[in-house]
């Protein structure tokens, strides 16, 4: 039970999270779009593109900081998605006018992703591969261990397979 609270703990932004994209429904279903159509676009967007980010890295802050910057920016992207969603296509304007700007951001995370992932490689098919690298950058000690478990089996297979 005490791990439970302590996870909760820390990531409360997970718990919070669901509570969030309910009230946004509940607001998508009862604010006036027919009379305040901006006014609403511009409060899910602040919502989803600012506050939801903020609350993010207010929960993560003792993580790098490069990486905390990826996954808000991440999240802000991601927020975009959701505002699309929320809005009714009838009171997009400024969803519209921005949309581009959603690309350019998956763009470059797919890029920053796939700079990170050849890191990632590199470490754990190193000559000495050290999880100590990996808890750096922030990683779940459960998802290092895996990794490891993973590069010890390919490393493995690749001896049997060589002879």
């Amino acid at each position: 039970m005490l791990r439970i609270a302590t996870a909760a703990r820390q990531n409360w932004f997970y718990l919070v999270l669901p509570v969030l994209l309910g009230i946004a429904f509940g607001f998508r279903g009862t604010h006036p779009w027919g009379e305040q159509p901006r006014f609403g676009e511009a409060a899910t967007l602040f919502d989803w593109c600012l506050f939801v980010p903020f609350l993010y890295a207010l929960c993560y802050r003792a993580m790098p900081r490069r990486a905390l910057a990826l996954r808000t920016l991440a999240l802000a992207c991601g927020g975009l998605w959701i505002a699309g969603k929320i809005v009714p296509d009838s009171a997009k304007t400024i969803l519209a006018q921005w949309g581009w700007l959603r690309s350019v951001g998956i763009t470059f995370l797919v890029l920053a992703e796939g700079a990170a992932l050849i890191t990632v490689l590199r470490i754990v098919f190193g000559s000495a591969p050290d999880p100590k690298e990996f808890e750096k950058q922030g990683m779940p000690p459960l998802l290092i261990k895996l990794m490891m478990a993973e590069a010890r089996f390919w490393r493995w297979l690749w001896l049997r397979l060589k002879g």
